[in-house]
């Protein structure tokens, strides 16, 4: 399986760089590259082996492009949390919509223009990534005046 999941995601990842993909925010959810991750439960595993998968190509490519992890959150409400005490606390927040992978220009930083905080996530998640990973917590009102939330995670 491991293989046919790099697969997908260097496939995805290098028409996404030749095509015009970054611009148009080309994404890859995890539930495209196993079909295994259609299940929320496994939705935060997913995202963290997808994620690594893509550096990894990138790096063994070098591609200069930056990856990003992105998990779509529920709608904020008064009660929604800007800091996530724990993995399951986060897992709570997500929405319909599996995590995906998107690439950006290296030094790009408009996709992170609505962040309300830097690095919501429980510290101890962090020993998954890179040493250079921070995590961004975006809000921004959506057509339907919902206010739509999601974390990014990004190594520098």
């Amino acid at each position: 399986m491991s293989f046919e999941r790099e697969t997908k995601v260097r496939q995805w990842m290098l028409a996404t760089v030749w095509d015009g993909g970054i611009q148009r925010l080309d994404d890859l959810h995890v539930d495209h590259i196993d079909e295994s991750w259609k299940e929320p439960t496994s939705w935060f595993s997913a995202g963290l082996i997808a994620y690594g998968i893509a550096l990894r190509i990138r790096d063994e490519l070098g591609i200069d492009v930056a990856v990003a992890l992105a998990f779509s959150l529920l709608d904020a409400q008064d009660t929604s949390p800007d800091v996530f005490e724990t993995q399951e606390e986060f897992e709570k927040q997500f929405d319909w919509s599996p995590p995906s992978l998107y690439l950006f220009d290296v030094g790009d930083q408009q996709h992170l223009a609505a962040t309300i905080r830097v690095d919501p996530l429980p510290k101890a998640l962090f020993s998954h990534f890179p040493e250079d990973t921070k995590s961004f917590l975006l809000r921004w009102l959506a057509d339907n005046g919902n206010q739509r939330r999601s974390v990014i995670i990004q190594a520098s």
